[in-house]
This record gives structure tokens, C-alpha cells and sequence, in this order.
């Protein structure tokens, strides 16, 4: 008997694992190493994810399976494939295609055989035509390209109906639609109360008792239906008479007056004359104001100085003394100057703007966040005020300020301490 060694069995025992291995390895890839098989061909510009050992059915029945992918050799990006079928028994018509599809919701790729009945038939190791399904995407995409393009239609038509209703109900129209409403319900509310006063004066008898008035005003009417003829008659005669008076005289002489006051207007109106001077001189106006401000701060000054203007003793009676203030070392320290505030603005205003023009220098200065405009700078009140005449042109709420030795002061306190107080 031979004697095996140890060494010798490891080494059958090692080749037969690889052998199971390797079978093993195909086997669940599908390939039966054991089992004899018909090779094919089939070129496609694309495969979609088909691998290898993808499975090759016929009505749905596996038949054999993809054992290799490659390039073609001619460097044209086509890829070959190659098919392994099981089934020796089965020919393959010439005519019939093996399709790439998708054989499950997941995209796992298999070749289909599409046979047709030639009755020529491929032998092994011939080249089948291929094709490849149409991808989900792509199916996908056709059939929302449609509704891709309608709603593309619609957001524009909305768009468009959009930019019509923003051009409408603008701002303005906004504001106008609210005072609207605002006066509809104005409106509402006047018809309620006069409705409600209504209603008061029917339930309040007064209808009743003017109907009752109304039918006794008719009675009394009928009854003195002889004497309403006979004014009737008196006012035809009257008017008779009327008739043959000659009033053209009165009517001439209401056509002299009127076109006498006619020309007194004009007059008034027009320059050439002092009335209408008065009335049409804006300088003459500005004069009267000034004089008339000027007199009223000089009466204040005599009522509160009496004894600068006017000096009685009891030996000179009537005797009027004018007296002028002799000038000292502190009148320039302390100088009153007055100025036009014109605006307060929390943004930052051009000084060239054109509100500004004419109004000489304007000076900017800051407090806090709040940016203050002014100009003019005299020591003469009236002036500052004609300053502040033509400033109210373009600023309404301009006003006279006062400073001393650089610091605001209130106007009545520099007016009173100018004066002399």
C-alpha cells in the first residue's frame, strides 16, 4: 500500500479548496463553470450602467448572462459585450435584437433578447445587433417638457398680469382707493343720521301735523278762491302798467355806475396812482411793516425808559431832554447779533441747493444728530427781519435768533437789553 504523506494530502486538499473557490466565486456570479454555454456579441454606443454578470433574459426568463465589457479596438467609443447563453438548444434568429432595459424600479440593467422568427438563426460567436431603452429621465423629461413650457406660458402671463396690478394699485391709486372708502363711510354715516333724524321726525308726529296744515292751507284756499282771482287780476294790471313805464333812463344809469366802478378797479389794480400804489407795492408794504415794527419797539422802550427820551423839573415845565448813550469799553464784548435760523434737518441739506439761493452765506453747524442752517449776521433787528421776509419764501418756519458773545440768547432778552433796559 502507498503511503501518502501529510504534505501531500495538504497540498490535494489546498487545490481542491481553490477549485471549490474559484467555482464558487462564478457560481454565485451566476457563471456555472461546469455547465457548457454559446457565446455572442453585441456593440453599444452606450450601456447604462449594464455590468458584468448582468443577467440576459428571453420573455422574461434567464437565459444566460453578461461575462465581459469592453472597448472596441477601433478607438471609437463603442463597448463590446459579451454574452454567455446556457441554453445551447436555443438559436437565435437572424433579426432579433438584445435590448438594454431596466429591470427593476432600482435601475439594475439586464439584456433582453427580442427574437423574431426569420428562420435564418446567428451561430456562436456571431455579433447581435443592439439597442438600448429609452432612460427613465429621458421618458420623464418628455413628458413634463410640455407642461415645463405651459407653466414657462402661465408664470409669464402672471408676471405680466402682476406688473399691470403693480402699475394700478400704485402708491398713489392706493391712497386714493383709502380716501375713497374713508368718504364712502362718511358718506354712509351722514345717510345713517339723516335716516335715524327722519325717522325721529315721522315717529315724532310733525308729518302729521304738517299734512294737516298742508290740507287746512288748501281749504282756506278754496274758500277764498274769489279774492286769490281778484289779486290775480290786480297783479295783471299792476304789471300792465309796469309795462307802459319807460325804464331805460334807470337801466343807463345802472350801466354809468357799474362801468364807473368798473374804472375805479382798474385804477386800483394799476400803479399810476397812490391807491392802487398801496395796495400793489410790495416794497411799500415791507416799508409800512418795518416802520410799523419799528415804532411799536420804540414805544415799548420809551414806556420801559422814559427818562432816556423825556427829562421834566419843576423849573423848565415841557422842557425835552434827548439823551444818547455814550458808547463804553464793554458794547463790542458784548454785541448783540441776530440771524436767520432757516431749517433743522436730521439729513445733511446742499448749501447750493436752490431753497438756499439769494439768501447770501449759509453757515452749517451740528447738534447732536440734528444738522441747523442759518445766514445773515447783523446787529440791527429790522434788518434780520426783511433777512427773514425773503427767507420765508422757501422757508416757512424760518425765525430771528440772537446771540451774545457767541452764545444764544432769547430774542425778547436782546431786544431788551439793546434797547438799552
Amino acid at each position: 500500500m502507498i503511503k501518502i504523506s501529510k504534505y501531500t494530502k495538504l497540498g490535494f486538499l489546498v487545490i481542491v479548496s481553490l477549485v471549490l473557490l474559484i467555482w464558487g466565486i462564478n457560481f454565485l456570479k451566476g457563471i456555472n463553470l461546469l455547465k457548457r454555454s454559446n457565446t455572442y456579441y453585441v456593440v453599444y454606443d452606450k450601456i447604462d450602467g449594464l455590468l458584468k454578470s448582468s443577467s440576459v433574459t428571453i420573455n422574461g426568463f434567464q437565459v444566460g448572462q453578461v461575462i465581459q465589457i469592453g472597448f472596441l479596438s477601433d478607438y471609437s467609443g463603442r463597448i463590446l459585450v459579451t454574452l454567455a447563453l446556457t441554453e445551447k438548444d436555443f438559436k437565435i434568429a437572424k433579426g432579433s435584437t438584445a435590448k438594454i432595459i431596466s429591470s427593476d424600479i432600482m435601475g439594475t440593467k439586464t439584456i433582453r433578447l427580442e427574437i423574431v422568427h426569420s428562420g435564418e438563426y446567428y451561430s456562436p460567436y456571431d455579433t447581435i445587433p443592439g439597442t438600448t431603452e429609452e432612460d427613465l429621465k429621458e421618458l420623464v423629461s418628455m413628458q413634463v417638457l410640455p407642461l415645463k413650457k405651459k407653466a414657462e406660458e402661465l408664470i409669464a402671463s402672471m408676471d405680466s398680469a402682476l406688473n399691470i396690478v403693480t402699475d394700478v394699485f400704485n402708491k398713489r391709486t392706493q391712497n386714493n382707493l383709502t380716501q375713497s372708502f374713508e368718504n364712502i363711510n362718511r358718506t354712509i354715516a351722514s345717510i345713517e343720521s339723516a335716516s335715524a333724524e327722519l325717522n325721529k321726525i315721522m315717529t315724532s308726529g310733525h308729518i302729521s301735523s304738517i299734512v294737516e296744515n298742508i290740507d287746512q292751507v288748501s281749504g282756506a284756499f278754496s274758500k277764498n278762491s274769489s279774492q286769490i282771482s281778484n289779486l290775480i287780476k290786480n297783479l295783471s294790471s299792476l304789471s300792465d302798467s309796469l309795462s307802459k313805464l319807460n325804464v331805460s333812463p334807470i337801466f343807463d344809469h345802472i350801466s354809468s355806475s357799474i362801468a364807473g366802478l368798473d374804472t375805479m378797479i382798474q385804477k386800483l389794480n394799476s400803479k399810476d396812482n397812490s391807491a392802487g400804489l398801496l395796495l400793489n407795492d410790495p416794497v411799500l408794504y415791507q416799508n409800512l411793516s418795518s416802520l410799523t415794527a419799528s415804532l411799536d419797539l420804540l414805544l415799548k422802550d420809551v414806556k420801559n425808559n422814559p427818562k432816556r427820551y423825556v427829562h421834566f423839573t419843576a423849573l423848565k415845565m415841557g422842557k425835552d431832554v434827548y439823551i444818547t448813550a455814550k458808547p463804553n469799553s464793554s458794547e463790542s464784548k458784548n454785541q448783540i447779533t441776530y440771524r436767520v435760523h432757516l431749517i433743522s434737518s436730521l439729513d445733511k441739506l446742499s448749501v447750493d441747493s436752490s431753497p438756499f439761493q439769494g439768501l447770501g452765506t449759509i453757515e452749517e453747524f451740528k447738534v447732536g444728530k440734528t444738522y441747523n442752517y442759518l445766514t445773515g449776521s447783523t446787529s440791527d433787528f429790522y434788518t434780520a427781519s426783511k433777512l427773514l421776509d425773503m427767507a420765508r419764501t422757501n422757508f416757512a418756519d424760518a425765525k430771528v435768533v440772537a446771540f451774545k458773545n457767541g452764545h444764544s440768547i432769547k430774542l425778547e432778552k436782546a431786544v431788551k437789553q439793546q434797547s438799552g433796559k
